[in-house]
């Protein structure tokens, strides 16, 4: 689907144009330079691990990255109130 986007084809042509050889090129491009929105979401990631790490923060890449499809976490606080009660403290 993501190729079809991006060459602003539809899926039926591009099963009866693209060939088994060119579809692996574009496999094997996407694995060194993302076709999808993922490449957005690692380009936000490494903005948001740069600007918390700058603050004192010690976060990595992987933290910061979207995960599409997993299931939700359950809230375990955003540490607002520890935050709060190490500056009154």
């Amino acid at each position: 689907m993501t190729l079809a986007l991006r060459l602003n084809r539809t899926l039926h042509e591009l099963k009866n144009t693209l060939t088994a050889s060119e579809l692996r090129m574009w496999i094997e491009y996407d694995a060194v330079n993302p076709l999808s929105d993922r490449r957005g979401d690692i380009q936000a990631a490494q903005i948001a691990t740069a600007v918390f790490n700058s603050q004192g923060a010690k976060v990595k890449l992987d933290e910061m990255l979207i995960q599409w499809g997993q299931p939700e976490v359950a809230d375990r606080g955003d540490g607002l109130e520890e935050f709060f009660a190490a500056m009154a403290g």
